[in-house]
């Protein structure tokens, strides 16, 4: 039986079977299955089924940036005229800061767009979001939460700056809770329409960019010295991952606008780091299938996976020598999707602050973009 005489439905799950090479191959059969594999909805659903690639610049600033293709565990690295800094990934869409600018760009279809001004009081207050509003459509936010004075001693008060749409403002919310700073080593998290960022006390800021509404979560988990601690989303959960040298501890926040607790859903041996010399490591990522340990010693720096679907660690990453000592590590999946606002040419704001650096920051995203365009040519 040929395969364009099945129902399209088994068709495409024959497809979303196959390795990237024999996806290519098959395409090359016939008109039909090279009109079924090119679908932007069919490409975003193969992708979203593998791992995912990896994305890494350096933590302060960089001119390089490197790109680890699903399997491949070497990477290929761009330089650009600028540093950058790479300050968020949602949904196959990545959010740059370059020359005191922002950048929002979707390297799959190489749309961008730089925004014309910028609220960055630290790296960890920016908060990235990106929503699919329908198969082919998505639109993006950027969450800025911002530390206003407040009137008692002992309290933190919050602000949030918001760029929706085209243009940023200033949300009438504010937020006031018993002081705790934000962890510095910690992303913001974005899930099921709120932003959360995790405070030193082990409670959460919570903010939707939709309904400018913010809560703060007071959740409290057990802080063992030395531990190693990421915040993620996984399985429509927020996911703490507390990781000693001898294990990697999953927990998932129940209940979160109610009564939250951490419940403790998964022990996983750390065997990347437990009984090895090593100099450092640390917890770096977790795409809700994989867990992201990195670790260095004398010779090299390796980037660990394991797959909780497998119950196996492999390696996933080997950092170049030369790369910076701290790496800003994303999870990356593809977006054939159309963003609201991004463009196929922007160069931002006619102001001469803005333009005074326009060729290097262009050139910069465009790199990036380059980067990771050229790993997805199915």
């Amino acid at each position: 039986m040929a395969m364009d005489s099945l129902p399209l439905n088994l068709q495409e799950d024959i497809l979303l079977r196959l390795d990237p090479k024999s996806l290519v191959m098959m395409r090359c059969t016939n008109k039909s299955m090279e009109h079924i594999t090119k679908g932007p909805s069919f490409k975003s659903l193969y992708w979203s089924r593998t791992g995912s690639s990896l994305l890494h610049t350096g933590v302060y600033g960089s001119k390089f940036s490197c790109f680890h293709p699903v399997g491949d565990v070497w990477p290929f690295c761009s330089e650009g005229p600028s540093e950058c800094f790479i300050l968020g990934y949602c949904s196959g869409i990545i959010l740059i800061f370059v020359h005191e600018c922002f950048c929002v760009a979707n390297p799959l279809t190489k749309k961008f767009r730089f925004l014309d001004y910028h609220f960055l009081e630290t790296k960890k207050s920016i908060g990235f979001a990106v929503d699919q509003i329908n198969e082919t459509t998505q639109r993006f936010n950027i969450v800025c939460l911002t530390e206003v004075a407040a009137s008692n001693p002992g309290e933190t008060m919050y602000g949030f700056h918001i760029y929706a749409g085209n243009s940023w403002k200033i949300s009438k919310t504010k937020i006031t809770c018993p002081s705790s700073d934000l962890r510095r080593d910690m992303k913001p998290v974005y899930l099921q329409g709120c932003l959360y960022w995790l405070r030193s006390d082990g409670s959460i800021i919570t903010f939707n960019p939709e309904t400018e509404k913010a809560l703060l979560v007071p959740t409290k988990f057990d802080q063992q010295v030395g531990a190693k601690l990421l915040l993620g989303a996984g399985d429509n959960y927020l996911t703490l991952i507390l990781a000693t040298e001898e294990m990697v501890y999953l927990y998932a926040l129940e209940n979160i606008f109610t009564d939250p607790k951490w419940i403790l859903t998964r022990r996983i041996k750390n065997e990347p780091v437990h009984q090895r010399m090593l100099s450092c490591w640390c917890v770096v990522g977790f795409d809700g299938r994989h867990v992201l340990v990195r670790t260095k010693d004398k010779i090299e720096h390796v980037i660990y996976g394991y797959d909780l679907r497998a119950n196996t660690w492999e390696v996933v990453g080997v950092v170049p020598e030369w790369s910076d000592a701290g790496l800003d590590i994303y999870q990356f999946k593809p977006s054939w999707s159309s963003v609201i606002g991004l463009q196929d040419h922007n160069n931002g704001s006619m102001l001469s602050f803005f333009t005074k650096f326009r060729y290097q920051r262009r050139v910069s995203v465009e790199g990036i973009m380059d980067l990771i365009h050229g790993r997805f040519r199915i």
